[in-house]
């Protein structure tokens, strides 16, 4: 009896003190490799801020619980050894770890490739410097490859407009252009310090403006990893005006300092007014999160107007456009009406007038098919005149192109709604592979992170469904559909009008929630970059006079036409050109779809 009362009381404590380990489980790892490069020589140049930059954010990182290994003024072999390590350790972390990669220092592209380039580089002469330098893109292909297990921050303080270049066999310097954004992958976030084909300032006392954001704003508690990062964005773009690139894809969801709890009432009470400098981040970041799911736009209205002239009010409005949206399309289901011939409807169609190639009395799955509008025949002038703010060369020649035929083009944006049909069709029956993920819902949010080539298989998907001839716009078909009969930068006049196009609110908004222009078009102005069928060509000499698409060039690259949530307001200009190539999936780029008329 005595030894059975002294096993259960062995057991008994045991259970005690194994209690609190066994009802905690132990928390992810956390893994961090900080490289900064300034001591380099000869025509590369010294920098000033690198070391700096990496003790701030080693400091910071290891208050958050983060193993940190920092390498300073690293030579290549040196940064190849720091990187194999540092991939070792997080793939022999187990699952859920996270991962840290911070890199400052010099750092250039090539027009398709990204470069970090160590100290004993020696040569601006650009065929030598690549060849002793790092891709960029190879470290986060490892990094998916070697450390799936783990999450992945990747940021590269670089691109410094201290660094010429020269291009081989010439003696002219040139300035850097800049980095290329880098393909997304799942489980992954990439940042930038500053705009893609922009340069960054080595200026600051005591550390770069990025760092020293980034290692103040990572330690606010309550804030998720993303809506750190672009906290961050807003305060470069304030303090220096540099713009900076923020990309992810498929990324769960991580709190460098800790998860706040959040409210689940779905009427959050609002405090008197504050202004947007007493409203701390961790409050901002806690209405936005809880209002996002608010089902009542009457109580949304008046969060907004009580928040009024605070960050809050940003994140109401786009709440409340979500729900005006799909409660005016719900309202607006049309009723049943006989199904008329595409050949016969297309004829009687005037300019500006809507219709579906797919009818259902069902709203939700009505919107599983594109709005398309009728736009009409006409010539306009392509791309910019010289004397055009912020022009580039690749916008002209400036020429008159007519467009023969009336065409329908999408009215908005192709939708999650849209895309996710596509996906649901199934590969076998010649759907869409890819499914994107996102963060900022679906419905009709515009679908986001797909690429050229993911875009050309849901437009054969859709005609094929509907018999019709759906395809992507010409270039040419964009810029006139996006002018509308105007001549100016913008559709709607020669200054930049944040109340017409989304590109500052921090993501996407739904498609419609800004009026449309002369031809009944949403949003060809922001939210996001469209692709277009046309190979990348760098200027329009030889370029038809006609609607055709180019189909010679560089045709591992095509055109994007139209800016995102993410550009500046130049960059949202009628005649604007960028491009990626075929395969990138970014969260800044999206399309729209055209079809020929019967007529």
């Amino acid at each position: 009896m005595r030894v059975a009362h002294f096993i259960i009381a062995i057991i008994a404590l045991l259970a005690v003190l194994a209690g609190p380990a066994a009802a905690q489980a132990p928390a992810p790892a956390r893994h961090a490799l900080l490289i900064g490069n300034q001591a380099y020589t000869g025509e590369i140049g010294a920098l000033t801020n690198p070391h700096n930059d990496v003790a701030l954010l080693e400091a910071a990182l290891k208050k958050l619980g983060f193993t940190v290994t920092v390498v300073r003024d690293a030579r290549l072999g040196a940064t190849n050894i720091a990187i194999n390590r540092y991939l070792r350790t997080l793939s022999g972390a187990g699952p859920g770890a996270v991962g840290f990669f911070y890199y400052s220092g010099h750092g250039a592209a090539d027009g398709t490739t990204n470069y970090l380039i160590p100290v004993d580089a020696t040569s601006t002469d650009t065929a030598e410097l690549w060849d002793q330098s790092l891709r960029l893109g190879e470290i986060t292909r490892r990094l998916k490859a070697e450390a799936g297990n783990a999450t992945h921050f990747v940021v590269f303080d670089a691109c410094r407009n201290t660094l010429k270049l020269r291009e081989p066999g010439k003696r002219t310097i040139v300035q850097a252009k800049g980095f290329r954004a880098e393909r997304q992958e799942a489980g992954m976030l990439i940042s930038y310090a500053t705009a893609e084909g922009e340069l960054a300032s080595d200026i600051g006392q005591g550390a770069g403006p990025y760092a020293k954001a980034l290692a103040e704003e990572i330690m606010t508690p309550g804030i998720e990893a993303v809506t750190m990062f672009r906290n961050v964005q807003r305060r470069v773009r304030s303090s220096v005006g540099q713009e900076r690139y923020l990309g992810f894809n498929a990324l769960g969801d991580v709190y460098f300092a800790g998860k706040e709890a959040v409210p689940a009432a779905v009427a959050p009470t609002a405090p008197a007014p504050v202004s947007a400098a007493q409203a701390s981040r961790a409050e901002v970041a806690a209405f936005c999160r809880e209002i996002a799911t608010n089902p009542s736009a009457a109580i949304v209205a008046s969060l907004r107007d009580a928040y009024k002239g605070t960050p809050m009010a940003g994140c109401a409005d786009a709440r409340l456009a979500e729900l005006v949206s799909s409660q005016t399309a719900a309202i607006s289901s049309p009723a049943p009406v006989p199904r008329p011939t595409p050949a016969s409807r297309d004829a009687a169609l005037s300019v500006g007038e809507t219709f579906r190639d797919c009818y259902s009395n069902d709203p939700v799955e009505n919107r599983k098919c594109p709005e398309m509008v009728m736009v009409p025949a006409g010539s306009f002038m392509m791309g910019s005149p010289d004397n055009e703010k912020e022009r580039e060369s690749e916008e002209g020649p400036q020429r008159r192109v007519t467009i023969a035929k009336p065409f329908a083009v999408g009215k908005f944006e192709v939708t999650f709604d849209e895309w996710d049909a596509c996906v649901a069709a199934g590969v076998a029956a010649g759907g869409c592979a890819h499914k994107p993920e996102t963060s900022w819902g679906r419905g009709r949010q515009p679908v986001i992170s797909v690429s050229w080539d993911d875009a050309k298989q849901y437009v054969a998907w859709l005609a094929r469904t509907t018999g019709q001839p759906y395809r992507l716009l010409s270039e040419t078909e964009w810029e006139y559909a996006a002018r509308a009969g105007t001549t100016t930068p913008y559709s709607w006049g020669d200054a930049f009008d944040a109340t017409k196009a989304n590109n500052d609110k921090g993501r996407t908004v739904p498609v419609g929630a800004y009026k449309p222009n002369a031809f009944g078009l949403h949003d060809m102005h922001g939210n996001v970059w469209e692709w277009v069928e046309d190979c990348w060509n760098g200027d329009y000499k030889s370029a038809p006079g006609d609607s055709a698409a180019r189909t010679s060039g560089d045709c591992s690259r095509h055109v994007l036409r139209g800016g995102s949530w993410y550009s500046g307001p130049l960059v949202l200009r009628s005649a604007v050109r960028d491009w990626h190539r075929s395969d990138y999936r970014l969260n800044v780029n999206g399309f729209r779809v055209a079809r020929v008329l019967s007529r």
